[in-house]
């Protein structure tokens, strides 16, 4: 019996002596000292960073601070090393802050509160980025640019237009081609209008769906490209139909406009669609309206193009 027993308290006592070098001993500071050497540096407008001495046995920190006079606390949780940033105040604003430190990941040990600290915030004048002594401004499309924006100003609103017909000959069926491009930070295109003092379309025998030219469009400084198929939208009168630019891989609709004949020739009318901006990162659209387009008799034929951007229309 003595025996036995004696086996099973030494296996008892090798499993532990086992158990004991295989599990990591942990060890903390049974006493979590104050925060000490509080200060503050980099202060702004709306921030600043929170000082403190270092402290091997501190696991990591909790901050508040609050205005002087102020009745409830704004708190940094689990901050380690010796500062941290705190964003979110108020300018020209007095400020008292304290840190308490706690010796384990189990927030104890913990010391009590530290001595407060005081710091008061900047007030520096702000640019439109609300940014202090930032040099951002705002340009003519009214546009926050430069500075820590991030975006260029936008430059003179100068499209290049053109017309092109591909047969010259009086009283001839043609293609009708028109296009307009812009350069980056141009103002975007709200709308465009195309006319002439001579020639017609010829809407007969048109009915809606019919395919009656193509378009290349590219947009995003040349990351967008896209070509579509021309289709008669509907009908407004024998005069004047809309027109539906169709995505040749996604089928989907890009564009429309309408295109109609006058007393004096003819009109093309295009509304550019809300992008959430007003400046463009460069764009080029050309349109070809296939043989629907008939020269007038001899003569000079003017085409007059009038586009207008979301600024300065």
């Amino acid at each position: 019996m003595t025996k036995k027993f004696t086996q099973n308290l030494l296996r008892s006592f090798i499993l532990f002596l086992l158990f004991s070098l295989i599990s990591p001993v942990i060890s903390y500071a049974q006493n979590c000292n104050v925060p000490i050497g509080l200060n503050t540096t980099n202060i702004s407008n709306f921030s600043t960073t929170l000082n403190w001495d270092l402290d091997t046995n501190v696991h990591h920190y909790r901050l508040r601070y609050k205005e002087a006079g102020g009745s409830s606390w704004s708190y940094e949780h689990n901050a380690t090393g010796t500062s941290e940033d705190v964003g979110g105040l108020n300018n020209n604003t007095a400020y008292i802050w304290q840190a308490k430190a706690f010796c384990s990941p189990l927030n104890t040990p913990n010391s009590s509160w530290s001595v407060i600290d005081t710091f008061i915030t900047a007030n520096y004048p702000v640019d439109c980025n609300n940014t202090p002594n930032g040099s951002a401004y705002l340009d003519s499309c009214g546009n926050c640019v430069e500075g820590t924006t991030g975006k260029l100003p936008c430059i003179d609103f100068s499209p290049n237009v053109a017309i092109f017909l591909s047969d010259l000959n009086c009283n001839s069926p043609t293609d009708f081609s028109f296009s307009f491009s812009q350069d980056p930070n141009e103002p975007d295109v709200s709308s465009s209008v195309f006319s002439s003092d001579g020639g017609y379309f010829d809407f007969s025998g048109i009915n809606p769906d019919d395919t009656i030219g193509s378009s290349i469009n590219i947009a995003g400084g040349g990351f967008l490209s896209t070509t579509t198929t021309l289709l008669v939208d509907f009908i407004v009168t024998t005069d004047k139909i809309s027109v539906k630019s169709i995505d040749n891989t996604t089928l989907q609709i890009l564009s429309s406009f309408t295109i109609e004949n006058t007393s004096s020739g003819i009109l093309i009318v295009a509304t550019s669609l809300p992008d959430n901006n007003n400046v463009t990162s460069g764009n080029s659209q050309d349109f070809t309206l296939s043989a629907l387009f008939v020269n007038p008799g001899a003569g000079v034929l003017t085409f007059t193009s009038t586009i207008n951007s979301e600024f300065y229309s």
